[in-house]
C-alpha cells in the first residue's frame, strides 16, 4: 500500500523499484483509462447527422479522438497536481547525474503523453481515409 501511495502521489523517488514501478503504471494506467473513455464514447451519439451516424467506422475514429482528448487531459492535470503538490520550487530543475533527476522522473509522463499522441496521429489518418 505504502509503495503504490509513493508511486501514485510523490513526483520524486529513490528507490529504483518504485522508478520502475512508475515507468509501467502510469502508461499503463492511461492507456487503461483511454480505452475506458472509448467504450463510453462509442456509446454516445455525438453527431445528429445520419451520415455519420451510419457510419460505425467513422463513428468509432471519432470517439477515439475524444477518448484521447480526454486521457490526455487527465493526465496532464495529474501532472499538473503532482508538480504543485510536490512544490515546483523545492525541486531541483538542473541536471543531476542520479535517480532523482527530475526529468528521469517525469519521462513516464512524457513516455504516456507520446503513447496518446501516435495514437492520436494514427487516427487522424485513418479519418482523413475515409473522408
Amino acid at each position: 500500500m505504502n509503495a503504490m501511495k509513493e508511486i501514485f502521489l510523490q513526483l520524486t523517488t529513490s528507490n529504483e523499484m518504485l522508478l520502475m514501478g512508475k515507468f509501467i503504471f502510469i502508461p499503463l494506467v492511461t492507456l487503461v483509462s483511454y480505452y475506458l473513455l472509448l467504450m463510453l464514447f462509442i456509446r454516445l451519439r455525438f453527431f445528429k447527422d445520419q451520415d455519420v451516424l451510419d457510419n460505425f467506422y467513422l463513428n468509432y475514429q471519432f470517439s477515439k479522438i475524444f477518448a484521447i482528448n480526454t486521457s490526455t487531459l487527465l493526465l496532464n492535470g495529474y501532472w499538473y497536481y503532482l508538480l504543485y503538490n510536490n512544490s515546483m520550487t523545492n525541486i531541483e530543475w538542473g541536471f543531476v547525474f542520479d535517480l532523482v533527476n527530475i526529468y528521469l522522473q517525469l519521462a513516464p509522463f512524457i513516455i504516456a503523453n507520446v503513447i496518446l499522441i501516435f495514437i492520436y496521429s494514427k487516427t487522424k489518418k485513418s479519418i482523413l481515409n475515409i473522408l
